[in-house]
């Protein structure tokens, strides 16, 4: 009998699924130009840095706040994106301040959230009995919702109701089912194994794993300078050095730091996707290749698109268009310079498509061929990263 893994899947299954993958990945690039695809956990174990690398310790760190000495713009711009705001401690949130109570139902079962002093105070009730606990962090920006986490009995359990922006209410989390026979304890939130909550930790904070092991006593809250450029402490230091003067004495020092924009094409997406979710980790998950829900996979989604396929060009990664130093562009114009990098009306030298222009209209390329996709669940509508041409009625492409 196959030995099965925490999914249910034969391990035989799945490494005839890894070939099969591997193969139509290899297949589907041009020859030579760039080399089959690993999944975020082979990245992190073989890298010298990746994001939610675990290896490090924790006086390797220096903390955001250390980089803005010298990175004074990127740092400021840092402070007001989404990716800063992915974590706060319950202690600090400030989204109650407004409306410090909301409640919602869900039969035989009612909740709410109540601002007190000690930060947040999730509730669950049923036939006169109740449940609470104290938050201990918020997890998510707010842009389309949060969920919280909390910990009993030595365990961390994530809540079962989450606080979505569009409508401004609480609701089930995303991915969590409701069961009407529940007792409180598995009505206010799920228990997650240790591997999971680290997993959660490692995408929406910094250093909360280190070599001694999992504490998020120790994380800096959201996506901070070092969850991509890695530890930098020993880059602080060389560049507070009275000697480190010359433009070559800098150049040197950056070897102490890793600078994602000297990645790969590939491994750039793979880097963003470490998170976001890459083409193999999508693949290779049991469940998590169909459905509209994988819509929010984006660099999955930018990797099965024709234009990235038949070129692995810099100009189609994640930060080609989007600058992780600043807020998320909404404007949708304000991408077709970069459609039109490619889809020129001249043959220029960089162009791949010369004369192939849309004929439908002349802006806002993205609006047609990266079409919005709602999901009732996520209370939210995301981008679809798969570039194509949308033909009328045709389903979700897969």
């Amino acid at each position: 009998m196959k030995r099965l893994n925490k999914n249910g899947i034969g391990v035989g299954l799945l490494s005839l699924s890894c070939l099969l993958v591997c193969a139509a990945r290899l297949h589907s690039q041009q020859s030579g130009t760039a080399a089959i695809q690993a999944t975020t956990p082979e990245r992190v174990g073989t890298e010298p840095w990746w994001p939610t690398k675990s290896t490090v310790a924790l006086e390797a760190f220096a903390g955001s706040s250390s980089c803005s000495g010298c990175h004074a713009e990127a740092v400021a711009g840092r402070l007001i994106t989404p990716m800063q705001r992915a974590a706060e401690h319950a202690s600090e949130a400030r989204f109650l301040k407004v409306k410090p109570l909301i409640n919602f139902s869900s039969p035989p079962f009612s909740y709410s959230l109540t601002a007190n002093a000690a930060g947040i105070e999730y509730s669950v009730f049923a036939k006169g009995h109740r449940l609470s606990r104290n938050l201990d962090w918020v997890m998510g920006a707010g842009e389309l919702g949060r969920t919280f986490l909390y910990q009993m009995d030595g365990h961390w359990f994530q809540s079962r109701i989450s606080a979505y922006a569009d409508p401004a209410a609480l609701d089930l989390t995303t991915g969590l089912s409701r069961n009407s026979s529940a007792d409180l304890i598995a009505a206010l939130g799920e228990r997650l194994s240790p591997e999971d909550a680290r997993r959660c930790f490692s995408c929406h904070t910094v250093h909360s794993t280190t070599v001694t092991g999992f504490n998020p006593l120790h994380a800096e809250p959201g996506i901070g300078c070092e969850a991509c450029h890695g530890p930098a402490r020993k880059h602080v230091s060389a560049m507070r050095e009275p000697a480190m003067h010359s433009a070559k004495d800098a150049q040197e020092s950056d070897t102490d730091i890793f600078d994602p924009a000297k990645l790969s094409p590939s491994d750039s997406i793979d880097f963003c996707g470490s998170c976001h979710r890459t083409f193999a980790d999508v693949v290779l998950s049991a469940g998590q290749s169909t459905g509209t829900a994988v819509v929010r996979f984006q660099p999955y989604r930018l990797e099965e698109s024709r234009c990235w396929r038949e070129t692995l060009d810099a100009r189609m990664t994640c930060v080609a268009c989007h600058n992780p130093h600043k807020p998320l562009n909404r404007d949708a114009t304000s991408y077709d310079k970069n459609c039109l990098q490619c889809h020129s009306a001249t043959s220029g030298e960089h162009a791949q498509h010369a004369g192939n222009l849309c004929p439908k209209a002349k802006s806002q390329c993205v609006a047609c061929h990266m079409p919005k996709v709602f999901i009732a669940s996520m209370h939210g509508t995301f981008t679809d990263h798969f570039i194509r041409i949308v033909r009328p009625d045709e389903g979700f492409p897969q």
